[in-house]
């Protein structure tokens, strides 16, 4: 084969020999180009974005256990009759709208959320905590736009 692309070659003029020279030189460029070199930089940015994706994913996941971790000292609700206002002030502050279902017992509070996003719940939830309110039960469903949908009770406990 290699033998009759030679006899084929020789047999052209030597204008005809640069042409097909030049065609294979461009060829073999544009294979070289979009063949192999793109590609490889392609997947090496997409392996750098990746990467940083995965590093922010995990500093906040570290920021977010420091942050459970630390419970900053925030004043304690003193009586058990505090956890209304508590929970209903501290909603409104973070923006969500609050269904309450009513109190089950002194200190308690069972409500609802129609919509809110998860992180930011999870980071009010935390917070409550550091309050001496603990949750009960909660049950998060899937909502709209990304958001859930919450049922949940507190409870305060003792400081």
């Amino acid at each position: 084969m290699i033998a009759a692309a030679r006899l084929w070659f020789a047999a052209l003029t030597q204008r005809e020999q640069w042409l097909v020279g030049s065609a294979g030189a461009l060829t073999a460029f544009v294979v070289l180009v979009f063949g192999i070199i793109m590609p490889a930089l392609s997947a090496v940015e997409q392996a750098q974005l990746d990467h940083d994706a995965a590093v922010q994913r995990r500093g906040r996941i570290v920021a977010t256990v420091d942050a459970a971790l630390a419970r900053p000292s925030v004043a304690r609700a003193t009586a058990p009759a505090n956890i209304d206002v508590l929970i209903t002030q501290g909603a409104g502050e973070k923006g969500f709208d609050i269904i309450k279902s009513g109190n089950g017992a002194p200190g308690q509070i069972s409500f609802r959320i129609e919509q809110a996003r998860a992180p930011a719940l999870l980071a009010w939830l935390t917070e409550l905590e550091a309050q001496n309110v603990s949750v009960s039960s909660l049950t998060l469903r899937t909502g709209t736009n990304g958001s859930v949908t919450v049922d949940a009770q507190l409870q305060q406990d003792a400081p």
